[in-house]
């Protein structure tokens, strides 16, 4: 292998200098001189900077998938880096708990739906909301096709219905419609039960599920939770209080650069495809396509076609904190101010 030389460097530019001064041009040397030292010096600078990165960690609400392009087009392109951040990424999971791990301090941003967040206030976890990824959240509620289902109340009935332990929106449709709370089953994290079972209906998220399930041959039809007037922000960002005032500038950093990965999916997908088939082998560009066109209205339409990507308002989390007050899921008493804020967005 051929090795390099650094001791060669300052003897090329001897015999440069040489050359040059054949020439009769010792300004020219000069200016050579100085072009190196400055160029030397905008090198070791470069180096300082990367030396210099702030480590921090995030924690997904899920493995890694095109639901989070923001994150993932911002380790993809540099983004983190051009913001003065070295960035680990944890996937979450069935079993995995954003807000836990975030309040442990084992992680200094996590991701999980609003209604997680405000139970975990609730339970005195210190934290603050600064970014939504989903203006409505992705989850619904999935049904084999067979049966006509027009509203959440046709779910009533017969129908066992799959959830993961602790979903505010159970609460809110046992409440609001027909469903009953015997008619609740523990969501194991796969589509196995559902498979097999005419009569199962599960949790889902649009983006995801039913393309899975068509390609075994299954089809499904689906409810949004959206559409039953419970509506929480869908994963959403997160850090503890403390960590936000002592730390301001890194936040506003990462929101620069998960923003502008947002921004880049938006106009250019398809680069991120193969990205997340590295950390996620099983996902596929045919799922991903699907995910993406689901993913376009729930990301960047509502709030977000004038406030931009992230975007939340006031409006919003008080009626979340009303329907969870009036579930008794929540204490009385909390307030928008306590839960998120919109100073790092643009």
């Amino acid at each position: 292998m051929k090795m390099s030389k650094p001791w060669l460097i300052p003897l090329q530019a001897v015999f440069a200098g040489i050359l040059l001064i054949g020439c009769g041009s010792e300004d020219t040397v000069e200016e050579s001189i100085e072009a190196n030292q400055t160029e030397n010096e905008a090198e070791a600078t470069a180096a300082e900077g990367n030396d210099e990165l702030t480590e921090i960690t995030q924690v997904t609400s899920w493995f890694p998938q095109v639901e989070n392009a923001g994150q993932y087009y911002a380790a993809l392109e540099g983004f983190y880096e051009e913001e003065g951040l070295s960035v680990t990424t944890e996937p979450g999971g069935p079993t995995v708990s954003s807000t836990q791990i975030v309040a442990s301090g084992n992680a200094e941003i996590g991701m999980a739906q609003a209604d997680q967040v405000l139970n975990a206030i609730n339970e005195g976890i210190p934290l603050v909301v600064f970014f939504a990824n989903f203006q409505r959240t992705p989850q619904g509620i999935m049904y084999h096709a067979e049966h006509t289902v027009n509203d959440f109340n046709d779910l009533a009935g017969d129908f066992e219905i799959y959830t993961a332990a602790g979903a505010g929106y159970w609460d809110y449709l046992v409440s609001t419609t027909d469903i009953t709370d015997n008619q609740n089953r523990v969501y194991s994290g796969d589509n196995t039960t559902f498979a097999s079972n005419p009569l199962a209906a599960s949790q889902m998220y649009v983006t995801s599920e039913p393309f899975y399930l068509e390609q075994e041959g299954i089809e499904t039809g689906y409810l949004l939770i959206a559409e039953s007037g419970y509506s929480p922000y869908g994963d959403v960002l997160f850090t503890t209080k403390d960590y936000l005032e002592e730390n301001p500038d890194v936040i506003q950093s990462y929101v620069d650069a998960i923003t502008k990965g947002w921004e880049l999916f938006q106009e250019n997908p398809e680069p991120l495809y193969p990205y997340i088939i590295e950390l996620e082998p099983e996902k596929t560009v045919e799922q991903m396509t699907y995910a993406t066109e689901q993913m376009q209205e729930l990301v960047f339409g509502g709030d977000a076609t004038d406030g931009g990507v992230g975007t939340m308002t006031e409006e919003r989390w008080q009626t979340l904190i009303d329907q969870l007050t009036d579930l008794e899921l929540i204490d009385e008493g909390l307030q928008p101010s306590d839960v998120y804020t919109t100073e790092f967005l643009q």
